[in-house]
């Protein structure tokens, strides 16, 4: 086999590993700085921390459910691609979701009980709590820069969702973090108070935004239905056309999730092709496809061919 094949799917490995790395990354710091939030929350009395803590939570199970299954997915232990794994994905999304919109629902109760209020508050723990909240947005930030240098290829859905995420999260960790820092800085005046109040209903918006998005994005994705017989004419067409530039036809799969179409196509190349030849043939075949449906996923796999058609590559 051509040694630049061999080359290509080392390049691939040391990428899906710094993919993993990043997620890892990601869950790890996570982890930490929910335990310093959560003990920053209950010193300080800071019931916008409480309720980032709480959201924060939540998405941290997440991001570790799907960096055990993107691991998985690298060692071939889930079926090739992202292909058969996004309803394991969805269905946590879906769980996770609707834990958050009760969380929500909790906090804005704990909110209105304690609005026009003045309650006692650590200077200390504030400080510790402003520290927390600084040290969470500056996580986010570095975080986010790691996802978005391995991401820049399109190639993984599960890191795509991931990046999106944690800008999101990025973005929801300045207000928070501004919100902790008027309430330190006025703990002792009711405009910490109502720093408090405006900062617990940031995030209660927050997470009710996240809440809503993830469970609207996974409930399509949970009712698959086949492709329809023109798309599968479509696939059947593009096959066809490209019948004598590939070797061997070794899978075809289809599915609809909500509104977008996935198509996997797994074909064979004789050994002696070269990587240049393979990869132009991978890509006029998803091209094929894609033009005629815009809105599906396509993924064509290259494999070594176990069979060769006859008189072929006299060379």
């Amino acid at each position: 086999m051509d040694t630049r094949i061999g080359e290509a799917a080392i390049d691939e490995r040391e990428a899906a590993r710094a993919r993993e790395r990043a997620m890892l990354t990601g869950s790890v710091l996570d982890v930490s700085i929910n335990l310093a939030k959560l003990v920053a929350a209950i010193w300080a009395n800071s019931l916008t921390l409480l309720g980032d803590w709480l959201r924060g939570a939540l998405l941290t199970v997440l991001d570790i459910f799907l960096f055990v299954l993107l691991r998985k997915i690298h060692r071939g232990r889930i079926g090739g691609y992202d292909y058969g794994t996004r309803k394991l994905e969805q269905f946590l999304n879906l769980v996770v979701g609707a834990a958050m919109i009760l969380a929500a629902l909790w906090l804005a109760v704990a909110t209105y009980l304690r609005s026009g209020s003045n309650p006692e508050q650590s200077e200390t723990g504030l400080l510790f709590a402003l520290a927390a909240s600084g040290a969470n947005l500056a996580i986010n930030g570095y975080v986010l820069r790691r996802l978005w240098r391995v991401t820049r290829d399109g190639t993984s859905v599960i890191l795509g969702g991931q990046l999106a995420s944690r800008l999101m999260k990025t973005l929801a960790s300045i207000g928070v973090a501004l919100a902790v820092g008027v309430n330190a800085a006025f703990h002792d005046m009711p405009t910490g108070a109502w720093a408090d109040t405006l900062g617990s209903l940031l995030v209660l918006v927050t997470m009710v935004g996240f809440g809503v998005k993830i469970v609207g994005d996974a409930l399509p994705h949970l009712l698959d239905r086949a492709l329809g017989e023109s798309r599968q004419a479509i696939i059947n067409n593009a096959l066809a056309s490209q019948f004598e530039d590939y070797d061997e036809l070794c899978a075809v799969r289809t599915r609809t999730e909500g509104r977008d179409a996935w198509i996997e196509i797994e074909v064979g190349f004789a050994p002696s092709r070269s990587l240049g030849e393979v990869e132009a043939v991978a890509e006029r075949l998803a091209d094929h496809v894609r033009r005629r449906m815009p809105q599906a996923q396509v993924l064509v796999i290259p494999r070594v061919a176990h069979s060769f058609k006859p008189g072929r590559f006299r060379r």
